[in-house]
């Protein structure tokens, strides 16, 4: 009997050890993001922390936006002769296993698509442009990209790009939000008094 007593303590052991082992460490990115976004408006001006010296091409700034497990996330701009464009960008993982990768590539995809942000329901869902693309080890730059089903315009251009790269053996996951025109937007026509003409 005494055996049997003393066993049940180390099966319990055990499992709580195992089950340790096999917990996904995946936290969801969705309430950092919607700070993010919620100041896309601005530029991201109320998330830039400290600034970095550096690059003379950029202007980069530490984000205040943190997220729990990311190695770095910061505000980058990028000046041009008539403005300056900013992007928000998260590191959130490098790991040299493809298995890893794929994994929590995909659990990324889906913390951020086809949800509503800043409690607005439907107005404000982020969409994929196109299907899911699994990262593989034939390329070296992998993209999932989203936009906001914005009903406002005040969104419209908003892109979430989420990117996997392969650099110096390892991969590394980005999140990358920023303001770009829809291609649809941009495409050339044959109207004379169309700016994009060909």
């Amino acid at each position: 009997m005494k055996q049997k007593l003393m066993l049940l303590p180390a099966c319990l052991f055990f499992s709580i050890l195992a089950s340790a082992q096999f917990k996904n460490t995946f936290t969801s990115i969705r309430p950092q993001l919607e700070k993010v976004i919620s100041d896309y408006p601005n530029q991201f001006s109320s998330i830039k922390g400290s600034r970095y010296q550096g690059d003379p091409n950029t202007i980069q700034y530490a984000s205040t936006v943190e997220m729990k497990g990311t190695v770095e996330t910061k505000v980058i701009g990028y000046p041009t002769k008539t403005k300056i464009n900013w992007l928000w960008e998260a590191k959130l993982f490098v790991t040299e296993d493809i298995s890893e990768l794929k994994k929590q590539y995909k659990a990324y995809y889906n913390d951020i698509a086809g949800k509503s942000f800043m409690s607005r329901g439907s107005n404000n869902s982020i969409n994929a442009t196109g299907p899911y693309s699994a990262p593989s080890e034939e390329l070296r730059l992998w993209t999932n990209q989203f936009r906001m089903n914005d009903v406002t315009g005040e969104f419209s251009n908003l892109v979430i790009d989420l990117i996997a790269e392969y650099a110096n053996f390892e991969w590394i996951v980005y999140v990358r939000i920023y303001d770009k025109e829809k291609d649809e937007d941009m495409k050339p026509t044959k109207d004379k008094n169309e700016k994009y003409r060909y």
